[in-house]
């Protein structure tokens, strides 16, 4: 499975995105800059009246896709767009460097030129010297007015936006400073000295430039390029797909088996007293499966094991809220050990709640009885979003300590740190309560995306400092929970909802813990979910194991699918359905058996314990 290529620029990934996809090389949206329009107008209305007078022998040059929208911003798009009409009926042409450029015009320009600064000023040196009016950003090199210039052009410019680094550090700054990414994209100058401003990047990420401008700022930097060039989004994603390491399957399979072979790699990144490192999880079965293998007892735990089946649980909740009982340490310790020692499960699921993270940050949020998350003001507008304030990190103290806890009296048993992916929890906070449809999420997504991916941005910034919480803590691998990811199409999932996953992926990757990925429908979804950063793919009820195993290219351990609504048939009924799903669980290069979502509430616990007896049992051997 290739890593992903990190896309940077402030506006305009998406294309580029799908064009990755479309060429087998999963991309990360994280941008290190950001575009506004300048708050001073005067030199954009002036180059306005230059326009509005101009006609044969002049000429609009646009170096940036930027350039065009920022002044049309400025001084009005229909004013702009009827001075460039007439302006165009009197013999103004009109060049822009590279089709990206080029497509930000409604009209198609007359020259495109697709070898950078260098390539434009040479077709302009065989023209007659005339006037050139040049829109550009605050921070754009001289090189093509100063070049005009030269060649006695009468060059009028006005600087229409700014691009600045973001403020911020960005989530996958780590990611790329420690080489988990595969390569990053860069297409201006501004792009390189924001990457170079936030992280150091190693010699195993490939750095692609667009265009020679662009490349020479990063060798600049004393960094190997590989230049690409000026082209379209499908153009550029075939040549960096074309330059990445090409992996064949059997190369694939080789190097996973050599990283499930070498144990050293688990829980590098973590504290020396870790589970993982001092050897008290390292050879649990769970861990052996995540990486591949095939211990002799196959591991089994279930999700939502601990909670409302136990009638210990229900007596240690009495008269607590959910959410006061996840923040109370010895409490939240408590019931995430009451499954382990009544059922002698595998693991152990940290108990929380995917809203715990947004609660700690400040949001006010609640769990009704009966009903779920509500959300006391839902986030719907951009300066909502925009207010949203970062978590701060003393106030995960009480969730490292009940995980510290909880680890102490685990002993060998593997903790799981669990918290929900960006998409299933930012619907949460939009609609305010739990809905199929989620109607104000769609309206959302589809009337303004920015707000939408600020918000997602900021819930797995959140995400992502709590599942490292739970990490550092003593927890020895980590899943992510999509549960509403399969109500989206696959485009819309690549598009509205992985880049925020893999932020959140890429975000632990130094830890060196397995990473779970789950969702339920999300069959057509299992691939991209995977390359979001997923070490293993928890699998649904609906989709058999053998199917998900050949979907994923059987290179991907699995976790699942007993089928929830059998444990209130008839034991017969369940032992030969769990029977067909560890025969299924076979075909995958590692398998943990789960169930294909949670425990249901009114689950009769003793079936849950012969459920895990019956599952030891039967082992690793091959099931009729």
């Amino acid at each position: 499975m290739r890593r992903p290529v990190l896309l940077v620029r402030p506006d305009g990934n998406d294309a580029d995105a799908v064009a990755f996809a479309d060429e087998g090389v999963p991309a990360l949206v994280d941008p290190y800059l950001t575009v506004t329009p300048v708050s001073d107008a005067r030199e954009a209305s002036a180059l306005l009246d230059d326009l509005t007078l101009a006609g044969s022998g002049d000429w609009l040059l646009l170096t940036s896709p930027r350039a065009w929208p920022s002044w049309s911003a400025l001084v009005g798009e229909e004013t702009l767009a009827a001075a460039l009409t007439l302006a165009r009926d009197r013999g103004l042409r009109v060049a822009a460097v590279g089709p990206t450029t080029a497509d930000s015009l409604d009209l198609p320009p007359d020259l495109v030129g697709n070898s950078g600064a260098k390539g434009l000023l040479a077709a302009f040196a065989v023209l007659p010297a005339g006037r050139a009016l040049l829109p550009h950003g605050r921070l754009a090199r001289t090189e093509v007015s100063d070049g005009l210039q030269a060649m006695g052009w009468a060059v009028r410019t006005a600087v229409v936006y700014s691009t600045t680094t973001v403020t911020r550090r960005p989530a996958s700054a780590g990611a790329l400073a420690s080489g988990n990414l595969a390569g990053v994209l860069l297409r201006s100058p501004s792009a390189v000295t924001a990457v170079a401003q936030w992280a150091s990047l190693p010699a195993s990420v490939r750095i692609f430039a667009v265009g020679p401008t662009t490349s020479a700022a990063a060798r600049a930097r004393g960094w190997r390029v590989v230049e690409l060039p000026l082209g379209t989004p499908a153009d550029i994603a075939h040549s960096v797909a074309t330059a990445l390491p090409d992996l064949p399957a059997a190369a694939l399979k080789e190097r996973a088996s050599a990283a499930a072979d070498d144990s050293t790699q688990l829980g590098a990144g973590l504290p020396a007293d870790h589970p993982t490192r001092d050897g008290r999880t390292l050879d649990s079965s769970l861990l052996i499966a995540y990486r591949g293998g095939r211990p002799e007892r196959r591991p089994i735990w279930m999700m939502r094991q601990a909670g409302r089946s136990l009638p210990e649980y229900r007596a240690l909740r009495e008269g607590r809220t959910m959410l006061d009982s996840c923040l109370d340490p010895e409490l939240a310790a408590e019931i995430t050990l009451q499954p382990v020692r009544r059922h002698d499960v595998d693991a152990a699921i940290f108990f929380s709640d995917i809203v715990i993270p947004a609660r700690l940050a400040g949001v006010g949020v609640e769990i009704a009885p009966g009903i779920g998350p509500v959300v006391a003001n839902p986030l719907r507008t951009p300066a909502a979003v925009a207010a949203l304030p970062e978590l701060d990190p003393a106030a995960l103290a009480p969730i490292q300590h009940a995980v510290k806890l909880t680890v102490a009296e685990l002993g060998r048993t593997p903790l799981i740190g669990f918290a929900g992916a960006p998409f299933t929890v930012a619907s949460y906070l939009v609609e305010g309560h739990p809905s199929r449809e989620l109607p104000v999420t769609r309206a959302l997504m589809r009337d303004d995306p920015a707000t939408w991916h600020a918000l997602l941005a900021w819930v797995a910034r959140t995400t992502t400092a709590f599942l490292r919480a739970q990490a550092l803590a003593g927890a020895s691998a980590l899943q992510l929970f999509d549960s509403w990811a399969g109500r989206l199409t696959p485009e819309e999932y690549r598009h509205l909802s992985a880049p925020h996953s893999a932020a959140v992926f890429t975000g632990i990757a130094d830890l060196g813990l397995p990473r779970v990925h789950f969702g339920t429908g999300t069959a057509p979804l299992l691939v991209a979910m995977r390359d979001t950063g997923a070490d293993v793919m928890g699998v649904d009820a609906v989709t058999p194991l053998d199917e998900a195993n050949a979907l994923l290219g059987g290179r991907t351990p699995l976790q699942g699918n007993i089928d929830p609504a059998r444990l209130a048939g008839p034991w017969e009924a369940l032992a030969a359905h769990t029977a067909d799903v560890l025969r299924r669980g076979r075909t995958a290069p590692g398998h943990v058996v789960n169930l294909g979502h949670g425990v249901p509430p009114d689950t009769d616990p003793d079936v849950l314990t012969r459920l895990v007896a019956h599952v030891h049992a039967i082992g690793d051997e091959e099931t009729p």
